[in-house]
């Protein structure tokens, strides 16, 4: 986990993840339509952004549900402290996470939400069982992360040209992907690890089923059109499993 800290650290100290671009807009136009409709979040009276960064998706959560109490945690210290100068209102509820534990009570919040970080850590387990203490009962945990489901076109061109690697563990990474990422699920291997550590009534929808890896290819004065592009995937093809890219609900008794 040291090792761990430190590499984020490093990463916020610089632009990382500082600004919603490229595949951002897409996931941010999905989780709008998402939480409300799909996972059924229109007020959650006391929310937790697990793994919040420096607040990339507080503005999100502000817009969606803004009668709702939001909190945010991070293994980072640095991405919390730029979290704080952006945000002061969340200056008093911002918790370091140390040894997969977030610094915060149990049975907290009504709703966790989690955007890109399960594919970021390496014991899942030790994760998804915080995630569970923090909940109230009938709590709901929202998560988004890359999805190996066969048959999205990224899928299909990473196989053809052997980029996908096979990992001691069982799972799989794209070559291609960023270090930082320590594997990528497919949907079914989520829900078997949620219903193994307590969740339940686990539901999906899916991204990144072609127009996304298309637009990552337009040239950067065609960047809006792209953005807009990629957003296509979710609204046309979201209950179709061959997505790139996954987004999941799961409750709690």
């Amino acid at each position: 986990m040291t090792n761990q800290k430190e590499r984020y650290d490093l990463r916020y100290s610089s632009d990382y993840r500082q600004k919603i671009s490229g595949f951002e807009v897409a996931r941010w136009d999905a989780l709008s339509h998402f939480i409300p409709n799909i996972a059924g979040i229109k007020g959650a009276p006391k929310l937790l952004d697990y793994g919040s960064g420096s607040g990339l998706y507080v503005p999100l959560w502000k817009k969606l549900l803004p009668d709702t109490e939001l909190h945010c945690c991070d293994i980072s210290s640095v991405a919390l402290e730029k979290l704080s100068e952006k945000f002061p209102d969340l200056t008093n509820r911002c918790y370091l996470v140390d040894g997969y534990r977030a610094e915060t009570g149990d049975e907290q919040f009504d709703a966790v939400i989690s955007v890109e970080v399960m594919e970021h850590v390496e014991d899942v387990e030790s994760y998804l069982r915080d995630v569970h203490r923090l909940l109230k009962p009938g709590g709901k945990f929202i998560w988004t992360t890359p999805c190996a489901n066969p048959f999205s076109i990224e899928h299909i061109i990473y196989y053809l040209t052997g980029q996908i690697e096979q990992l001691d563990d069982g799972y799989r990474r794209w070559k291609s992907e960023a270090d930082v990422h320590v594997r990528r699920f497919k949907s079914g291997e989520v829900k078997s690890l949620l219903y193994k550590n307590g969740f339940e009534d686990v539901n999906f929808r899916f991204r990144s089923h072609l127009f996304s890896y298309l637009g990552t290819r337009f040239p950067g004065k065609l960047k809006h059109l792209a953005e807009k592009m990629m957003t296509l995937d979710y609204r046309l093809f979201r209950r179709m499993p061959n997505g790139a890219s996954m987004l999941g609900v799961a409750k709690i008794n």
